[in-house]
């Protein structure tokens, strides 16, 4: 599978099996981590073994859904908060 422009390994394994488990069969496939950043046009591989969802990858290939999520802004959230400042912890 080819990566695309924002495409975290997460992605591929769901455009590629239609399932979040694969995520750790795709990372040792392609001898990877899976919080590792896949570069845009490099070519990784999906194991014939993979926990796949058929009805998902179906659904995503038919639709060409490109799912690319590395670069999805999240300002919004706790996360950003600072405790004491921005919320009173008691």
């Amino acid at each position: 599978m080819i990566v695309q422009a924002n495409q975290t390994l997460l992605d591929l394994a769901i455009m590629g099996t239609g399932t979040i488990e694969s995520i750790f069969q795709i990372a040792n496939a392609n001898g990877k981590s899976i919080t590792d950043i896949p570069v845009a046009g490099a070519d990784y591989i999906i194991p014939a073994d993979a926990f796949t969802d058929i009805n998902t990858k179906t659904y995503l290939t038919n639709n060409k859904v490109s799912i690319g999520t590395r670069d999805v802004p999240f300002s919004v959230g706790i996360g950003y908060w600072a405790v004491e400042i921005d919320f009173v912890v008691s």
